[in-house]
């Protein structure tokens, strides 16, 4: 029987605009940002974890 679970991917990367929150959910991709600090994007890429992993919607859909 086929997998039904998307692939999600949630990271943090760095450049010289700032940091930035890239994901993939499945065949979704996004990016957040630039933050000003790693702290603040370490707290957006919690978040967008938990929203794929706990809700049925995105954030933005609500």
């Amino acid at each position: 029987m086929p997998s039904t679970q998307k692939s999600l991917s949630v990271t943090v990367r760095a450049d010289d605009q700032g940091h930035w929150v890239e994901w993939t959910n499945g065949d979704e991709t996004g990016s957040l940002g630039p933050y000003q600090t790693s702290k603040m994007a370490e707290d957006v890429r919690t978040a967008k974890e938990r929203e794929f992993s706990e809700n049925k919607r995105h954030i933005t859909d609500v």
